[in-house]
């Protein structure tokens, strides 16, 4: 089928940019820092073995988040130029003219791009487990599940930087996803600070904003798999509530937003379709 044809095309050519050669080199600092960061707390004198274990799990789920960032960006600027290069180069002129619909190469794009996000997320998360396991001797209590809400994070922006592509440039799209998924995350925080403050008008502008990008709601799906059980009780506990900011989850994502989740992106996609395929080339 065309669709898997064009998907293995965007996969190599994806792979031959220096972008994943960025994103990967960014990773594999982070890995470092973190193993040289997390090796010197083994150093240090702990009087408890569960108080040493509970800042470690603080850390991973630090790491995480950095990661997630790292991982967003990536999607962004992976998907940003997915179309739009293709149009300002006039490729997409020698490949449409074929019997391959605009649909086909649009989704070809995204399945492409998402089979190399999801295959990196899940390599680098499980090496940056296993070295943490090395260092500490600590494992996350739910690390797949921690992985799933990971790889649907970058997948939401991913496609919402692939709905940009069909209007905007590569660049102009990128610094838009990016932007978008810097004010789901501050809109997060305010969340969070409406809670802990009972703040109504906070809570309900930070569940609006997630709604119509849930990259947050997926982050704390992330956060809450990865946490322990007694740093989970620490944090719904009414006294650690401040505590808990963007790096930890009181519960996981409900089943409602993960279905919401999933049809966003199904939406997103099939509006990318519509549009390109209004696009004067």
């Amino acid at each position: 089928m065309p669709v898997f044809i064009l998907a293995r095309l965007a996969l190599f050519e994806t792979v031959r940019r220096r972008l994943l050669l960025a994103v990967a080199i960014l990773t594999v600092v982070l890995m470092g820092l973190s193993a040289w960061g997390l090796s010197s707390l083994t150093n240090q004198h702990w009087a408890l073995h569960t108080e040493f274990l509970a800042t470690v799990s603080v850390l991973v789920i630090a790491i995480a988040y950095m990661f997630s960032i790292i991982l967003a960006v990536g999607a962004a600027f992976m998907a940003a130029p997915a179309l739009a290069s293709d149009v300002e180069s006039g490729v997409v002129l020698s490949i449409l003219p074929r019997p391959i619909r605009r649909s086909d190469l649009v989704l070809g794009k995204w399945l492409g791009l998402a089979l190399l996000l999801v295959s990196f997320t899940i390599v680098a998360s499980y090496i940056e487990m296993a070295i943490i396991k090395v260092v500490t001797g600590y494992w996350p209590p739910h690390p797949d599940k921690a992985v799933l809400f990971m790889s649907g994070e970058g997948l939401v922006l991913m496609t919402l930087a692939l709905l940009l592509s069909t209007r905007l440039s590569p660049m102009t799209g990128g610094i838009v996803a990016v932007v978008l998924f810097g004010i789901t995350w501050i809109a997060g925080i305010a969340s969070v600070l409406g809670q802990t403050i009972n703040n109504p008008t906070l809570i309900h502008a930070g569940t609006v904003v997630n709604l119509l990008l849930p990259t947050d709601g997926l982050w704390r799906g992330t956060a809450y798999y990865l946490e322990p059980a007694g740093l989970l009780a620490l944090t719904e506990s009414g006294a650690a509530r401040g505590f808990s900011g963007p790096f930890s989850a009181t519960a996981p994502p409900p089943t409602a937003f993960l279905i919401w989740a999933v049809g966003w992106v199904i939406v997103v996609l099939g509006v990318a379709v519509l549009r390109f395929n209004k696009r004067d080339l």
